[in-house]
This record gives structure tokens, C-alpha cells and sequence, in this order.
């Protein structure tokens, strides 16, 4: 009896610990050279090198896609360690989010354990760690990632039974932290605290969840009151616009089919139906629980409250709830016999990891926002290999052609970090220049990707390098990358 309980003990440490290095090596696997690199990950990386190498501890974040609306710069803190520690090597920052993530898997636990029940609590974390879909989130190098750690915390922190002002104010900081990575998730999570710690009304409640909330918003105040409040009427033309405020219907519609896209994804991609049934199945047997009215504002308040956004949701907008609707699936599925559990969780598992490979190759495979072009961080230092080892000691220039148009922070991070360091120089120019203005430079190399959505552009753009350089001697390509090589 007394070995039986010592082994039930052991499982319990050991657990955790076995689902957080399966965790970390499933989403670590071979990231170094199939990271994919894109503009987002060269715009943050290169931000971030400016902070560390030159000081400039900036008011202003990473920009989001409302014209004139950025973030507070909260990531590129949270981030910096990391690529000062490494050198620099965005592999290396991918991996410390993927650690943040595994990090906050014990703290998942212990939430959903107080939620539902242990049984459920494993068996979320076990289908979590085999996600073909959160696999593929955690490898995107990008603002939204930590928010998957961050949520997690969140969890933990609010499924306590007896809260105080250190569990409110952390939820607060939080939330605010999430909103400063990602408004258009961090935002639609506030009206939920309101609810969860507003019941009774109390104002220093109101007092602690408005200043953890907008702590971590305080840079942009400040940028706010030396530049006239630009940000602040550029969020008021937005919410005042077609993507505003308006009728909920249509959009909650639109919503509701991105989250059980969402959901197929996580689950059982390609398929939707399997994960819609298992999540409604678990909806209706959450009514039992003591938590049901927790665990369904929690889903319903943010994903109601995004709704009257006619905008409509991006699938990336509801990674907030994904943890909770897993455990719901969780839930459903450790309530059935023992067996038809253990039948439904490994065919679950198998068909996530037939997935991976579209992971591994690598493709996009389900990056949700990105370049349609498949370029990862190996390329790009294939890249600047070739042009460096072309150029031979030489001074060159180069021309890209890029996607997002005329957006090369992606190029300027590479040759800052990788091209100086390797090859001792950086060339002499890359943007915005005629052979007139080379004064050094004895090769040229042109570079560009696919333009599927406007391929004249691309042929002018081919065009103009004849005109100014004459014919290629040499061609070189990796992936989506393509580069020539002219003589001056």
C-alpha cells in the first residue's frame, strides 16, 4: 500500500515534467533552420537591436494593422533578453517563447484542476502537447505567441476560490501585458474581469484592475501627452469607421465559424466536424461542474464583447480561449469509459502527429498571418552567404524586392546581424539608389520573391535591373528566395 502511494506520488512530479520536455521537443525540433522569417519577425527582431546596440528605449511598440494604432513596447522588453543572450538569433528567441509556454504548463494544470478535475487537467495537457495547431502557433516567431503563456498564468491566477487584491491585480497585469502584445486579444479580455471581480461592486476593486490593466499601457500615455494624442484619434477613427461598433449578428456568425476553424485545427485539421461535436459535447457536460458559470463567461464574455467589432475575427484574435475550450474537450472526453477514452485520445494523437511533417519540411503549414512565400531564417542566411561569398571581399550593393512592398527591415536585421558578424562589412547600399550613386560598389545582386497577387510589378521591377545593370552572370535560390548576380 504505502509503495502504491509513494508511486502515485512520483507520477505526480514526474508528469508535469515528462508532458513539458515532450512539449519543448516537439515544437524545438529542427527550428534553427525552419523558422519562417518574415516581415513581422525582421520588424520586431530589428526593433529589438536598435534597443539593445543603440539605447533607444523607444515609447512605441510594434505597430498593429489599424493605421496609426501601436502598442506600448512591452515584447520587445519581454523579448530582449533573449536575443542579447544569443547573440541576436531569432531560433534563439522562438525558443524562449516555446519555454515561456512549457513553463506555464504546471500552472495550466493546477488551474484546470481546480476547474474541472485532475483527471481532465492531465488529459488537457497531454492533448496540448500533441496540438498539430498550437504546435504551429508556438513556432511563430511573433507578438502573439507568449500570449499563449501569458493566458495560462491568467488561468491559474483566476481559479482560485478565495481572491484577494494580489490575484486581482495580478490577473489586471496580465491582461494588460496581453493587450500590449496584442490588443485585438488582450482588450476583449478586460469586460471578463470586470464580471469576475466586480460581483459585489467594489470601487477599490474597479481602482486595482484599471491600474494593472493599464500599467503596462504607461509608455504610450506618455507618448500620448507629447504628441497630441495621434494614437488616441487614430483608435477613434477606427472604432467610428465600418470596422467599428455595430450590430453583433452577422459578425458573431463570421466568429463563430473562425473559432471552430480554430478549434479543427488544434483538434483534428483538417477536419471541423470532430472538434465541433467533441467541443458542444463538452459545453453540455460543463453544466455539472461547480465552475460552469466561470467557464462559460470566460468564453462567452470576450468572444461576445469581440463580436461588436464589425471587423470580425482573425483566428488569432481568439488564442485566449483556446486552453479552456481544449479542457472542455478534455472534459467531455475523461467522462466516458475508461477504454473509449483511451481509443479517442490516441487516434486523437496519431492524427495530430501524421500532421507534423507540414511542420518539419517546412511549409507555412498553419502560420496564421505571414508571407505566402516560404522563406525561413535558413534561407535568409543562405542568402546573404552567397552574395557575401560572390562579392568575395568586394563592395556591393543590392536591390530587394520584397513582400509587404518596399518593407526590407527583414533585409537590414539580416545584414546587422548576420552579414557584419560573419563577413566583417555591410554593402555599401541596399535600397533607394541608381548606379550613380555607387561609389564603391564593383558587383550588384538583385533579389526577390514570388508576387503571385501583382506579377507585372515584379516584371517591371526586373525590368528596371536590366536597364540600370545589364544581363546576370550568376543566379542562385532557396525556397522563395530568388538573387542574381550583376557586374558593375
Amino acid at each position: 500500500m504505502k509503495q502504491k502511494i509513494k508511486n502515485l506520488s512520483l507520477f505526480k512530479y514526474l508528469f508535469p515534467l515528462a508532458i513539458m520536455l515532450v512539449f519543448f521537443f516537439l515544437r524545438s525540433y529542427n527550428l534553427s533552420f525552419d523558422l519562417l522569417f518574415h516581415r513581422d519577425q525582421g520588424l520586431h527582431s530589428l526593433s529589438i537591436w536598435r534597443i539593445w546596440h543603440e539605447g533607444k528605449l523607444s515609447l512605441l511598440g510594434h505597430p498593429s494593422d489599424v493605421d496609426g494604432l501601436i502598442h506600448a513596447p512591452i515584447y520587445y522588453w519581454l523579448m530582449l533578453p533573449a536575443y542579447a543572450l544569443s547573440g541576436g538569433d531569432p531560433a534563439a528567441a522562438s525558443l524562449f517563447q516555446i519555454g515561456l509556454e512549457a513553463l506555464s504548463l504546471p500552472f495550466l494544470f493546477l488551474a484546470l484542476k481546480r476547474l474541472f478535475n485532475t483527471k481532465t487537467a492531465r488529459l488537457t495537457l497531454i492533448l496540448y502537447t500533441f496540438s498539430y495547431g498550437l504546435i504551429s502557433y508556438s513556432r511563430w516567431l511573433v507578438n502573439v505567441t507568449p500570449i499563449f503563456a501569458l493566458t495560462n498564468f491568467l488561468l491559474f491566477t483566476l481559479s482560485f476560490k478565495k481572491q484577494n487584491w494580489k490575484t486581482l491585480l495580478s490577473s489586471a497585469l496580465l491582461v494588460g501585458v496581453v493587450t500590449q502584445c496584442n490588443a485585438a486579444i488582450g482588450i476583449f479580455l478586460f469586460p471578463f474581469l470586470l464580471w469576475f471581480y466586480l460581483r459585489p461592486f467594489k470601487f477599490s476593486n474597479l481602482i486595482l484592475l484599471l491600474l494593472g490593466f493599464l500599467l503596462p499601457a504607461f509608455p504610450l500615455f506618455v507618448f500620448e501627452l507629447r504628441h497630441n494624442f495621434v494614437l488616441t484619434n487614430a483608435l477613434l477613427g477606427f472604432s467610428g469607421g465600418g470596422q467599428g461598433f455595430g450590430l453583433p449578428f452577422k459578425t458573431l456568425i463570421s466568429n463563430t465559424s473562425v473559432f471552430f476553424t480554430e478549434l479543427s485545427h488544434i483538434i483534428s485539421y483538417p477536419f471541423t466536424w470532430p472538434a465541433v461535436v467533441l467541443f458542444l459535447l463538452g459545453l453540455f457536460q460543463v453544466r455539472h461542474l461547480k465552475s460552469k458559470t466561470f467557464i462559460y463567461a470566460y468564453l462567452l464574455i470576450p468572444f461576445i464583447s469581440l463580436s461588436f467589432f464589425q471587423r470580425g475575427a482573425i483566428g488569432f484574435f481568439l488564442v485566449s480561449l483556446f486552453s479552456l475550450s481544449l479542457a472542455i474537450i478534455a472534459h467531455f472526453i475523461s467522462s466516458l469509459s475508461h477504454f473509449l477514452m483511451i481509443v479517442i485520445v490516441s487516434v486523437l494523437i496519431l492524427f495530430n502527429l501524421s500532421n507534423l511533417p507540414k511542420v518539419y519540411q517546412p511549409t507555412n503549414a498553419l502560420t496564421p498571418i505571414g508571407n505566402a512565400n516560404l522563406i525561413t531564417l535558413q534561407d535568409r542566411k543562405n542568402t546573404l552567404d552567397w552574395m557575401y561569398q560572390q562579392a568575395d571581399g568586394q563592395p556591393f550593393s543590392v536591390w530587394f524586392y520584397t513582400i509587404p512592398y518596399f518593407q526590407e527591415e527583414v533585409w537590414d536585421y539580416m545584414f546587422f546581424w548576420y552579414g557584419q558578424k560573419q563577413y566583417g562589412y555591410l554593402p555599401e547600399k541596399t535600397s533607394s539608389f541608381s548606379p550613380n550613386d555607387l561609389q564603391d560598389s564593383k558587383i550588384f545582386f538583385a533579389v526577390w520573391e514570388p508576387d503571385v497577387d501583382q506579377p507585372t510589378k515584379l516584371n517591371s521591377w526586373h525590368q528596371e535591373v536590366v536597364n540600370n545593370f545589364g544581363d546576370f552572370l550568376d543566379e542562385f535560390n532557396t525556397h522563395d528566395l530568388w538573387m542574381r548576380k550583376y557586374d558593375i
